[in-house]
C-alpha cells in the first residue's frame, strides 16, 4: 500500500534552491520510496538548535550515494500522525552545513 504525497508550502522553494536537477531528482526519489514503504528515515527530536521537529523524520542523501558523509537532508512527517498514517509530508529539504535543512523544517509554512 503507497501513501499519498504531500509537502509544506515551503517545501516546492526548498526544491528549487537545491543546486543541481540531480539533486532535487534524488529529493522526489526518496520520497517516492518512503510512501511505498521501501525506505525509512530517522526520527528527529527536540533540540536547542532546532526546534522541536519530533513528529519529523530525516535521510541523508547527496548526488553520489557512495559518499561516506551525505550533505544533504530531506525532513519529512507522516501525517496524521504514525500509527494511521496516510501520507507523507515533504517538510524540508537542504543542507547538513549550519543544519540548513532542520531551520526549514521549523520556518517552512504549513507545519
Amino acid at each position: 500500500m503507497s501513501l499519498k504525497l504531500t509537502r509544506t508550502i515551503g517545501f516546492q522553494q526548498d526544491i528549487y534552491d537545491l543546486p543541481t536537477l540531480e539533486l532535487r531528482k534524488r529529493a522526489i526519489d526518496l520520497l517516492a520510496l518512503v510512501a511505498k514503504g521501501q525506505l525509512t528515515g530517522i526520527p528527529l527530536d527536540a533540540r536547542v538548535a532546532t526546534g522541536d521537529l519530533s513528529d519529523c523524520r530525516m535521510l541523508y542523501f547527496d548526488e553520489d550515494p557512495r559518499n561516506p558523509k551525505p550533505n544533504y537532508r530531506l525532513v519529512y512527517r507522516l501525517t496524521p500522525d504514525e500509527a494511521t498514517a496516510v501520507a507523507v509530508e515533504a517538510v524540508a529539504v537542504g543542507e547538513r552545513f549550519e543544519l540548513d535543512a532542520y531551520l526549514r523544517a521549523q520556518r517552512n509554512p504549513g507545519r
